[in-house]
Formats: structure tokens, sequence, C-alpha cells
């Protein structure tokens, strides 16, 4: 039998027997205690049992963070040991008083917490217990915190009578202030404190930089500077490049830096990513990683040429990345064969399932090899071995998954298959149980997503429960249940 099928078990046989000394009726006061709310109500014992003789068993519980804990760093309440099936409220201290609205399992302090320290209070509760509330010992005191902050960047030609224009960095909170000083040859020049600056003549041979301050109530101001651009002569035509190729991960970006006149006699490039560099992308080309969904793609090009002004062109934005392009749509009819050089690429796929059953499987010529059936986000590994694969049309459209095409997540819906360390954190969960009323909901432990001899643990729920997920898995599955992190 499942550990946790075991609890359940043994959960409903205490009850049971605990019901037997409930007496049969229990004089209950009005809510106010007010004689004029009327007589006390009477509830008989197949309404209510004896709370106080089931006790909730509860942990102290802990805090998880940076060492030390910093402004905009997020703290998590992990609970502990309690009774299965234990829901749970949270309310975050700072300095001993409650925080305003810091009612979840995760909590970000801000530039107000300096200084102070942290606890959180869980409030756990389970029909036919006594609620229990345990308050976890104090932090140590929040530390300012850090900006993450990308370089500057100076746009536009160096030459005299031009404006250069700083970029302004990208930074990790975004909401920051940022102040500019223009430099030449490193030393600051005069009154040149805004995100522009125009070129003199008497600058010719000289190098210009822009450093940018960041700063924002409870970091620590961080000081960044641009890769220095060397004023000269004007080129006759220096147009901004432009980028060809479908936006879409995996496939593969051109940077064309179009007709200069006199032609430099070398080009850089550095790709970004909603406008954070990106590490690597420094070539005429870049393919586009998982990481770059959903964003838009922009290229610079910085050009040399001895005595002429450093010139740096930015591109227009793409459109937003798309899915893989490696798709196929389930056919009630028809199973796809496997490899080269028109059948399916071994690898994982994801599809939404609509609202009847998906149902998939892998086949050698002679058998089933790997199957699943189910509602929800449905995730398929084809094997480079399956001769076939199958897919009914109630899965949709199936895509080529990579690790980072989601946000990770704490919850889940009722039905689906998720990735963990991706989809969703490891941890404790818990249900309130099936979201049907009167059935029961299943979960499942996969370590792999190819069918039912990947599975190595599940369960069967009918009432509210909580599970951790285990380091061995790669994967879970719902089938009616919803669940949510709790520590």
């Amino acid at each position: 039998m499942h550990p946790v099928v075991r609890r359940l078990s043994r959960a409903l046989a205490s009850a049971a027997a605990l019901t037997l000394l409930v007496t049969p009726a229990v004089a209950v006061a009005a809510p106010d205690g007010n004689a004029s709310a009327g007589s006390p109500t009477t509830v008989s014992s197949a309404e209510t049992r004896e709370a106080a003789d089931v006790p909730l068993e509860s942990s102290i519980p802990t805090i998880s963070g940076s060492d030390p804990l910093r402004v905009g760093s997020p703290v998590r309440a992990i609970a502990g040991s309690w009774t299965s099936g234990t829901q749970f409220t949270y309310q975050w201290f700072v300095g001993g008083e409650p925080i305003s609205g810091a009612t979840g399992p995760t909590f970000t302090p801000t530039w107000e917490h300096r200084g102070l320290r942290l606890s959180v209070r869980l409030d756990g509760s389970r029909e036919g217990y006594t609620p229990v509330s345990r308050t976890s010992a104090a932090t140590g005191r929040v530390y300012v915190g850090y900006l993450s902050v990308g370089l500057p960047v100076i746009v536009g030609s160096a030459t005299p009578g031009a404006t250069l224009t700083a970029s302004r960095p990208a930074s990790v909170p975004s909401d920051v202030d940022i102040s500019y000083r223009w430099r030449l040859d490193g030393r600051s020049i005069r009154g040149a404190n805004r995100s522009t600056l125009t070129m003199r003549s008497e600058w010719r041979g000289h190098e210009i930089t822009v450093s940018a301050e960041v700063s924002k109530v409870g970091y620590v101001v961080e000081n960044v500077t641009s890769p220095a651009a060397r004023v000269g002569g004007a080129y006759a035509t220096s147009p901004n490049p432009t980028i060809s190729g479908t936006p879409r991960v995996a496939s593969t970006l051109k940077v064309a830096r179009g007709t200069w006149s006199p032609m430099p006699t070398s080009f850089s490039f550095q790709w970004y990513a909603d406008g954070h560099r990106i590490l690597g992308g420094t070539s005429s080309s870049y393919t586009l990683k998982p990481r770059d969904y959903g964003k838009k793609i922009t290229v610079t090009a910085r050009s040399y040429r001895a005595g002429y002004g450093t010139v740096l062109r930015r591109s227009a934005a793409t459109s937003e990345v798309l899915a893989p392009a490696r798709r196929w749509v389930g056919d009630d009819e028809q199973a796809r064969p496997v490899g080269p050089p028109d059948g399916l690429l071994a690898t994982i796929y994801i599809a939404q399932a609509r609202s009847a059953e998906c149902t998939w499987e892998r086949r050698s010529p002679t058998e089933v090899l790997g199957s699943s059936v189910g509602s929800g986000q449905r995730l398929f590994k084809v094997i480079d071995t399956d001769d076939t694969a199958f897919a009914s049309e109630s899965c949709g459209v199936w895509i080529r998954y990579y690790p980072g095409m989601v946000t990770p997540s704490d919850e889940t819906a009722a039905d689906g298959v998720y990735a963990l360390d991706d989809h969703l954190e490891r941890g404790v969960y818990s249900t309130s149980g099936p979201a049907v009323a009167g059935t029961s909901c299943a979960y499942t432990f996969y370590k792999g997503f190819y069918g039912q001899d990947a599975v190595i643990g599940q369960g069967t729920i009918t009432e509210a429960t909580t599970i951790t997920m285990p380091n061995a898995a790669v994967g879970f599955e719902t089938a009616g249940c919803s669940w949510k992190r709790i520590g």
C-alpha cells in the first residue's frame, strides 16, 4: 500500500473511533455570546466531533531565504511535518508586527524592512481537528539588497557635431533611478549629465564613455560604465543593422549590417533579449534558446576604421519569439513514423489537451511500448527506437518542449502533467480534495515522460492531503485535484 494511502487509512480509522466518544448532543453558544441571539444551538453527534480530542500534528515553521536576508530577495515559509491534509493560512511579521497583506507562503522584504527581523505564523486547520498556530523563530536582520544591472551602451556616431545617446541599462528590479555622467579619456565632462551628448571637433581622436549610477531605496548603489567610443571622421553612410530569420526557439537569426561608406575594417555585434545582453551572443548570427521564448530580440553593430569615429547602431526589435517549429497534430486515423528523414524527432513534446481525454502511444511494429490517457497539459517523449507514435486529435497541437518555456509555478490545475524544477518547484504540496465533490482523484510521479513504465509512485485522494515531490521524480501528474505548494 502507498504510504500516503496508509496514512489516510489510519487517519480515517482514528476519526471513526473518536466519533464514538462524542456525546449525543452538544450545546453551542451563539456567535456573539448574547442570549438575545436565541437559545444555544443543538448540534447532533452526526454533525460534529470533539475536535479538542484530535490534536493536529504540527511543527514550528522555518524561513528559507538568502543568507543574510536582503531587500528584494524573497523568503519562503517551510511548514515542516503536519497532519496530512492540513490547510494553512500565513501571516508574516516584521519586528514582531503583522505586515498588512503578507498572507502567502512567500514574502519579499522591501526597503521599509531594512534592519528588522522577519517571522511567520502558520495557522493549520483540518476538519475534525483542533486548529493549531505555530510561529517561526525570528530571522537575522534584513540587509540592503543588490541590484542586477547591465552596462549602458553608447548609440550613435562619435563624430564632431553628432549626438550620442546612452541606452538605459537593463536592471532587476526595473523601477530604478538612473543618472548619467559622460567622460572624455576618463575625465568628467562639465555639465554632461544627461542621456545624450553632442560631439565637439576638439574631441577628435579621444575616447568617450558614459557611466550610469543606478539607485533604488533599500539597495546598494551600482555604477556601471559603457565601452569607449573613439571620436573621429564621419562615415558617409552608417545604417542600422537589420535582423533576418524567424523569431522561433531553435531557429537562427542573422544580422545584416547594411552598406557603409567607407567600409569599416571590422564589425562587432551584441545580441539582446528584451534589452538584456545575451551572454555569448556576439557573432553575426544567433540561435534562439528556450530562455528567449516570448521575448523580443535586438542586435547592435559596432564599427571600427582608423581615423573614423566609433559608430554603434541598434536594430529594430523582432516580434516575440515563438515556440519551437517542431510540431504535429494528433490524428485518430494515423500513427506517425519516428526518425529521419520525415518522421517525428526523438524528443519531448508538450500539448494543451482539449476538453476530451487525450490519448498517446509509442509503438513498435508489433506492440504498444508506452501510453497515457488524460486531460489537461500533456508531456510525451518520443524515443529514437520507437517505430511510430500516435496521439488522438483530442490532444491538440504538440510542440517540442524545452525547459524554461514557462515560468515556474507553485500550483497546478486540476488535471495535467508537469515537469518538476521547471513547471513546478519541488517541495510540499497540499490539496483540499477532489475538484468534483463525491469523487476521487489521483496523482502520479514519473521518472520520465514515456509511459506507464516510467511511473515511480502514485496515490488516490478522497480528502484534503499533503504530498512531497520526491527527488527521484522528474514529472508529476494530477487527475482531479488542484495542488498548491505549502513548504
